[in-house]
């Protein structure tokens, strides 16, 4: 979260040399976190009020641990090819997926999901993350416009060139491209099928 009005902005770039991007984050970075598998569920209810709403609500689980997180958010105009959206956080321990089971209660059911692994770094109080998706590599770099901008400059990334669309509508875009039919779930055994 970029600033205390619940506003996420971050810039998103395709990466083309995973390697060499994690060698020079390494060396820039003042902390890290390990590289971490994460499952990503999309409900909505049946009167499709988050598709309608571009709205989304969505359980992250991380790895094995039973660590989760409920987030909504809701784009807003991107500004100058940064992503922005509102966005609401909480993190819980759900081992046995109580949080599903609630929302599935308030008819709030399963409708997209995707896999991916994260690696985050900080430079200079600015989150880095490459995200590791079935079909592409992406990193996110979330913090004050200035400092995303400085960091993106000296990763050799072009603001210019930022990602504003989700991952999850990227990847149907990556289908289409090639052929394939639209996928709800994006998962590394059965993503180009």
């Amino acid at each position: 979260m970029s600033n205390k009005r619940n506003i996420e902005l971050e810039y998103k770039f395709w990466v083309k040399d995973k390697e060499k991007l994690i060698k020079v984050l390494d060396q820039k970075a003042s902390a890290s976190k390990p590289r971490q598998y994460q499952s990503n569920v999309m409900f909505d209810n049946p009167a499709g009020t988050m598709q309608k709403t571009d709205g989304r609500i969505r359980v992250r689980t991380f790895g094995d641990s039973g660590e989760k997180t409920l987030t909504y958010k809701k784009p807003l105009p991107p500004e100058n090819g940064a992503k922005r959206e509102i966005e609401y956080e909480i993190k819980f321990h759900d081992p046995n997926g109580q949080i599903e089971k609630i929302l599935e209660a308030m008819e709030f059911l399963p409708t997209t999901s995707y896999e991916r692994f994260q690696t985050t770094w900080e430079i200079d109080g600015v989150h880095v993350t490459l995200d590791e998706y079935p079909f592409a590599d992406i990193i996110e770099i979330e913090g004050e416009k200035k400092d995303i901008e400085r960091v993106a400059q000296e990763l050799g990334f072009s603001t210019q060139q930022g990602l504003t669309k989700p991952a999850d509508t990227l990847f149907q875009e990556w289908r289409k491209e090639r052929g394939l039919t639209f996928k709800p779930h994006m998962r590394f055994d059965d993503f180009d099928k």
